[in-house]
């Protein structure tokens, strides 16, 4: 019996159909792990982009040398970013985040002097509907971390 060689060492459809249908099979389990893990990522962009907010609040009270400062409502999952008691924009959690606790702020209030010190330290803690928590953090020199 003679045996076909593929003299072109081309794909044949055979293998075509089998590499496609593996790449269906990775992509479908690896949708299932984007799922599961969504409530996490959308924590961790939400924490980022809170402490980038808040960083930017201080840097503009150094630049401007005029007080700008962050304002959160609980009640609504939402913060403002203020100029001298004005409101400049309003920032939203995503859906599936809220605040967990804030403080120990005045009003919920925390603004920044002209040197870039925080009027008062004090932590944020956002949580999304799984339980877990991420934390932002102001010193009183003004430094922001979250873990």
């Amino acid at each position: 019996m003679k045996k076909y060689i593929n003299k072109l060492n081309a794909l044949t459809l055979i293998e075509l159909i089998t590499v496609i249908a593996i790449i269906g099979i990775l992509a479908t389990i690896s949708a299932g792990f984007i799922k599961i893990y969504q409530p996490n990522i959308q924590l961790i962009g939400a924490n980022r982009t809170l402490k980038a907010n808040i960083e930017h609040a201080r840097s503009q009270t150094v630049a401007q040398q005029q007080t700008f400062g962050i304002h959160f409502s609980i009640s609504q999952d939402t913060y403002e970013l203020r100029k001298l008691g004005a409101t400049i924009e309003t920032y939203s959690l995503p859906q599936s985040i809220t605040f967990s606790s804030i403080g120990p702020f005045t009003d919920d209030f925390v603004s920044f002097n002209k040197a870039g010190a925080a009027s008062e330290s004090g932590s944020i803690v956002l949580q999304n509907i799984r339980g877990d928590t991420k934390t932002v953090t102001i010193n009183p020199s003004g430094y922001v971390q979250s873990n």
